[in-house]
């Protein structure tokens, strides 16, 4: 049986011209989250992140845990592309101009009333035109993407296959973001994958997905979604975010 374990990156720099790095805040969540999986895994075989910035920063401080623990020196960190998040930046873009730059989008949302309610009308607005794109326009036609919702979907999907195929036995820990994580839990469980941005809006920064592969089958099931208890255990819940 393989245990993979699908840690999403502690909080990036949401208010920042470049969201792809975490805040002093997602340092300390990827701190404490290796605590909690050093105390959890038996054995760590492989370790697997994105290629996003968030990503490995999140793998470096989280593997600290290990390095400090039963292992001379945890698992080399393996990079995959596939791992990696949506474009939202390219989408949200797509839907209002305004939108197309972390800065052009902070005076935009500096005009609205409820700025944080606002954004997040205009981010759902902007994925459902993303996942209907695919509807309207064949992929190939299809420039205002830089990558359809389509081939987001089949991309992460594809990558949680071979991983399963490369790793039969072990315990293999992800560090990737809230869309493949989503679009995960949605194939395990037969939704929809345009369903991903409902489970999107919920998955905690450094918060754990747990997938097993059964033995017998080699099946894919979803064991657990959304593990954050060591966040909720802290005096202060100002590490329980979402960015």
């Amino acid at each position: 049986m393989t245990v993979f374990y699908l840690v999403r990156h502690g909080q990036a720099s949401f208010s920042a011209d470049n969201y792809d790095q975490l805040s002093d805040i997602g340092i300390e969540q990827a701190l404490l989250v290796g605590r909690y999986l050093e105390k959890k895994i038996p054995k760590l075989t492989k370790v697997i992140s994105g290629e996003m910035l968030r990503h490995k920063q999140t793998a470096q401080h989280s593997l600290l845990a290990f390095a400090s623990s039963k292992y001379a020196t945890p698992p080399a960190q393996e990079v995959d592309l596939a791992w990696n998040e949506y474009d939202h930046q390219n989408i949200l873009a797509a839907y209002n101009s305004e939108l197309a730059t972390p800065s052009r989008a902070r005076k935009y949302l500096a005009k609205q009333e409820n700025p944080t309610t606002h954004f997040k009308e205009l981010f759902i607005n902007a994925i459902n035109q993303w996942i209907q794109a695919d509807e309207k326009t064949p992929q190939a036609n299809n420039t205002e993407y830089s990558e359809s919702f389509s081939a987001f979907g089949r991309r992460v999907i594809n990558a949680l296959e071979q991983a399963a195929h490369q790793n039969p036995n072990g315990h293999v820990v992800i560090y990737t973001s809230g869309g493949p994580i989503s679009i995960i839990v949605c194939y395990l469980l037969g939704l929809p994958l345009s369903r991903f941005i409902d489970i999107n809006w919920s998955l905690v920064n450094a918060g754990v997905t747990k997938v097993v592969t059964r033995t017998t089958s080699n099946k894919l099931t979803l064991s657990t979604l959304n593990e954050h208890d060591i966040f909720e255990q802290q005096s202060t819940k100002k590490l329980i975010t979402y960015t």
